[in-house]
């Protein structure tokens, strides 16, 4: 059985089905342009939903642009939001809100947090051009603004005003059954790195920070999943996170979404085979993680430039363990250029064909196992059925890779019935009996030259 099918370790439709998200963060060119909102048409989400198979986006949002002044609270931006989010929502579409953040905040130089919310002026760049962006965070300016957030002692407001501003996204999308959840917070970071990486940053400061944010989640929502992060800094490379378990307050409606970005590959070297076992540890201390926190597991960013050698392999290594795993995620991003899965003209680049894939969309029964042959593109599925779901399952398949058809083969059942969805290219099995161990396959009819 898949390592994040334990019985609370998984993410349920309103129908009642387990459910796996594959998609895009959308969108990371929002955080510094006038009005915060990605480059996206409606246009474009439908082709992510008819053509890539995609379910699910991670869509940004930010403090900045909701509280701009202190207790000042930007209708109009959340209203565009709510407008975009609608647009994959109203085909049925899943929605991770992302309260993002880099680099603290916009008073600092980086993005999320408003001006005011930080004693500090901005910092003048003291890290070289040539280093990682995330190095920023070393910036004696930027660490004091994230002990003040953390610490809640002296500066006790910016986590009140930071929950206020949570409180305002949740009343609008509460009750959107499409919005699945909210991601509380992107990459948090201590500011202290001996703090940090010892542990004490997650134990204390993060850990109390997650108590108070989700019981105050909790008042106004109790349908939709929390969905929280770990500290970035060395767990987004591989090392263990220090994070207690985290408890929901009415509901265990819970998802552990760590970001993936292996070291020393993606600011600089190829991907090889020290990479791939590196990589492996990296999903055996998220699974173990995941099941301490019986959550399931959405990896809320990956991704890598077409530009280093072995990314198709380092794609293919990555989604292979991710199912594997059982875990959910979205790819780091959407815009078009660079790591993205457009070139600049919205063409396809060579991430995108990597990243596509069959997948269990919903599923009416309990997952035991799923897999796609990187090699043959065949996809195969095992699951048990349960006929008390009236849905029918959903298995992704994308237009972009099987343009010319595709072939289906159930076994373990001949009390079922499916049927190819026109507007998704997803296969629909409704299957007639309970409890049974039914096996899916789909295999392409030719081969496309896309893959």
């Amino acid at each position: 059985m898949l390592i994040g099918f334990t019985a609370k370790g998984q993410i349920k439709d309103s129908f009642g089905r387990t459910i796996i998200l594959h998609g895009l963060n959308t969108a990371g060119g929002a955080k510094h342009i006038p009005g915060h909102q990605p480059w996206i048409t409606e246009a474009d989400v439908n082709r992510e939903y008819a053509n890539f198979g995609f379910n699910a986006v991670r869509y940004l949002i930010f403090w900045g642009a909701i509280e701009p002044e202190k207790d000042v609270y930007e209708t109009l931006y959340l209203q565009e939001v709510k407008k975009r989010v609608e647009w994959y929502t109203s085909r049925k579409m899943y929605v991770v809100l992302d309260m993002h953040q880099d680099v603290y905040g916009y008073g600092v130089g980086g993005n999320g947090a408003p001006e005011w919310a930080s004693t500090q002026t901005k910092t003048q760049n003291l890290i070289p051009d040539k280093w990682p962006w995330w190095m920023q965070n070393l910036e004696p300016k930027v660490k004091r603004s994230y002990v003040e957030f953390f610490k809640y002692k002296n500066k006790k407001d910016l986590q009140e005003h930071y929950i206020k501003a949570w409180l305002k996204v949740v009343d609008l999308f509460k009750d959107n059954p499409y919005v699945i959840g909210y991601d509380l917070m992107n990459e948090p970071h201590g500011g202290k790195i001996v703090k940090t990486l010892s542990g004490g940053f997650e134990r204390k400061w993060l850990g109390n920070f997650y108590k108070r944010l989700i019981p105050a989640i909790r008042a106004v929502d109790t349908t939709r999943y929390i969905f929280f992060e770990p500290r970035s800094f060395g767990v987004n490379f591989g090392m263990k996170s220090h994070l207690k378990k985290v408890n929901d307050v009415s509901v265990h409606k819970l998802v552990y979404a760590p970001h993936c970005y292996m070291k020393f590959v993606d600011v600089g070297g190829d991907y090889k085979n020290k990479d791939k076992r590196a990589l492996g540890k990296w999903f055996k201390r998220r699974d173990a993680e995941a099941a301490k926190h019986e959550s399931a597991m959405y990896i809320g960013e990956y991704g890598l430039s077409p530009s280093k050698k072995g990314f198709d392999k380092y794609l293919q290594d990555m989604l292979n363990m991710a199912d594997a795993s059982g875990a959910s995620w979205a790819y780091w991003s959407s815009d078009p250029g660079g790591w993205g899965p457009l070139d600049g003209n919205k063409n396809p680049s060579p991430i995108l064909y990597q990243i596509l894939r069959p997948y269990p969309w919903a599923v009416s029964g309990q997952i035991l196992s799923y897999q796609t042959n990187t090699t043959t593109r065949v996809f195969d599925m095992d699951f048990i059925s349960d006929t008390t779901i009236a849905e029918n399952t959903i298995i992704a398949v994308p237009k972009e890779l099987f343009s010319n058809d595709y072939k289906v083969i159930v076994t373990g059942t001949t009390n079922y019935t499916g049927h190819i969805d026109i507007a998704s290219n997803a296969y629909y099995l409704s299957v007639g009996e309970h409890n049974i161990k039914v096996h899916v396959q789909i295999y392409p009819v030719s081969n496309s030259k896309n893959y």
